[in-house]
C-alpha cells in the first residue's frame, strides 16, 4: 500500500517556486528577485527542506495509524485496543542426563554447574545451568537434572543430543546429554511485529463468536505457542473441537498444554468439547553419509547437522531454512537442498530414511536421532 502523503525534495522545491511566481504576478513580491543565488535562494532552500521533513513525518505517522503497517510501540498501541499484549521472552528449562562409566560411589552435582552445546550452524554455543543440587547415587550410572538456559529466547530450545559438553568440571561425571522430549518449559523470544499483527487480526475475527479464529486467538495468547491448527469439523463427534498447538520447541511441553487448556476452558462455550493437544509425533531417524569433494570432514558434518536440525526447530534458526510446520510432509528433496548448501558436499547417500515421510494433518515431523558420516568422493 502506497502512502498518499508523500513528496520528494524536488517536488517541494518546485511547488515553492510555482507559488513564488504566482504571488509575484499578484504583486505580493517584487518581480526582480534573484531566485538562483543569494539570501532569497538560501531561504527558499531552507523552507523546502523543512517542508520535505514535514512530509516525511506525516508519511511515518500515517503508516503507523494502520495496524497492517504499524511497527514497534505503535503496533502495541493498536493491540491494546483489543486486549492483546506483546508476549515477553522466556528461558528454556528441561532435563539433561549426567552419565558415568564407573557406577560406584555417590557423586554430588551442585546447582550452578554449566553444560553447553557444540557450535551450531551460526557458530553459537548455547549454555545451560543446573537449578538444584543433585546426587548420582552409588550403583547408578546416570541421573536426570533440571537445567535452564542462560539466555532468554527460542535459541535455547535445542534439539535432542545437542547438549554434549560440561563446562564446569564435575568429578566423577563423564558426560552429559539431552534426550528426546527433554524440554519441560519452552524458551521464547520477545514476540515480533508479524506474529503480533496476526494475533491482532485474530482478536477482531474472534468477536464473531466461538469460531476457529476465536480458538486460535485464545491459544496463541499463551507465551510459547508459535503455531495452532484448529480441527472444527467435529473431529471426535458432534460439538467437539481439537486445538493442536506447536510450541517454540516443536512438540509442546505438558506445562504449555496445561496452560493453553486453561485459557480455552475459560473462554470456550460450555457446550463445546475442546481438546488441547500437541501434534502427533512422527519420529524421524536420520542416518546418512556425505561424499565430499573438498574441506574438512568434521567441519562439514557439523554444519550439515546444524542445518538439518534447523528443519525441525520451532523457529527460524538459520536464515533461509524454514522449519517444518504442523501436517507438513518431510521429503528427501527438502533435506538434500538443505545439505547441499554446505560447501564441499558432492552427494548425499541415505541409510535412513530412504523415502519421503508422510505426516498426518495433525502431525509434526520430529528429529529423534541424527547420524552423519563422510568420506572423500573418490573413495570406493
Amino acid at each position: 500500500m502506497s502512502i498518499p502523503v508523500k513528496k520528494s525534495l524536488e517536488e517541494v522545491r518546485s511547488d515553492l517556486f510555482a507559488r513564488i511566481s504566482s504571488v509575484q504576478a499578484d504583486g505580493w513580491l517584487p518581480e526582480n528577485l534573484n531566485l538562483n543565488r543569494g539570501p532569497v535562494r538560501g531561504m527558499i532552500e531552507l523552507w523546502a527542506w523543512g517542508l520535505f521533513q514535514l512530509y516525511q513525518l506525516l508519511g511515518l505517522i500515517l503508516k503507523q495509524a494502520f495496524p497492517s503497517m504499524a511497527t514497534g510501540c505503535w503496533l502495541d498501541l493498536h493491540c491494546d485496543q483489543v486486549g492483546v499484549q506483546r508476549l515477553p521472552a522466556g528461558k528454556c528449562r528441561g532435563m539433561v542426563y549426567f552419565t558415568r562409566s564407573d557406577s560406584s560411589g555417590n557423586v554430588p552435582i551442585p546447582a550452578g554447574r554449566v553444560v553447553k552445546t557444540l557450535p551450531d550452524g551460526t557458530g553459537r554455543i548455547h549454555r545451560f545451568v543446573t537449578l538444584a543440587d543433585t546426587v548420582l547415587l552409588d550403583g547408578v550410572s546416570e541421573v536426570a537434572v533440571l537445567v535452564e538456559s542462560e539466555q532468554h529466547g527460542q535459541a535455547g530450545n535445542v534439539t535432542a543430543g545437542a547438549i554434549r559438553e560440561i563446562t564446569t568440571v564435575i568429578p566423577g561425571i563423564d558426560g552429559v546429554e539431552n534426550r528426546s522430549g527433554w524440554i519441560e518449559s519452552e524458551g521464547i523470544d520477545t514476540e515480533g511485529d508479524e506474529p503480533l499483527r496476526e494475533r491482532y487480526a485474530l482478536a477482531w475475527m474472534a468477536t464473531g463468536g466461538a469460531t476457529k479464529y476465536a480458538y486460535e486467538s485464545w491459544a496463541r495468547s499463551v507465551t510459547g505457542v508459535v503455531a495452532v491448527k484448529i480441527g472444527d469439523q467435529h473431529p471426535r463427534g458432534q460439538g467437539t473441537v481439537d486445538v493442536v498447538i506447536r510450541g517454540s520447541a516443536g512438540i509442546p511441553s505438558e506445562e504449555l498444554l496445561s496452560t493453553v487448556a486453561g485459557v480455552i476452558e475459560k473462554n470456550a462455550p460450555i457446550n463445546d468439547d475442546a481438546l488441547v493437544k500437541g501434534p502427533v509425533l512422527v519420529p524421524v531417524n536420520i542416518d546418512l553419509e556425505l561424499l565430499l569433494i573438498v574441506g574438512e570432514g568434521s567441519t562439514i558434518r557439523m554444519e550439515a547437522g546444524s542445518r538439518l536440525r534447523a528443519l525441525f526447530a520451532g523457529f527460524v534458526t538459520i536464515p533461509g531454512i524454514v522449519p517444518l510446520g504442523i501436517g507438513e510432509d518431510l521429503t528427501l528433496d527438502r533435506m538434500i537442498a538443505v545439505i547441499m548448501a554446505v560447501n564441499g558436499v558432492k552427494r548425499v547417500e541415505w541409510r535412513s530414511p530412504t523415502t519421503d515421510i508422510a505426516v498426518p494433518g495433525d502431525g509434526l515431523a520430529t528429529l529423534t536421532t541424527l547420524s552423519i558420516s563422510s568420506r572423500a568422493a573418490g573413495e570406493a
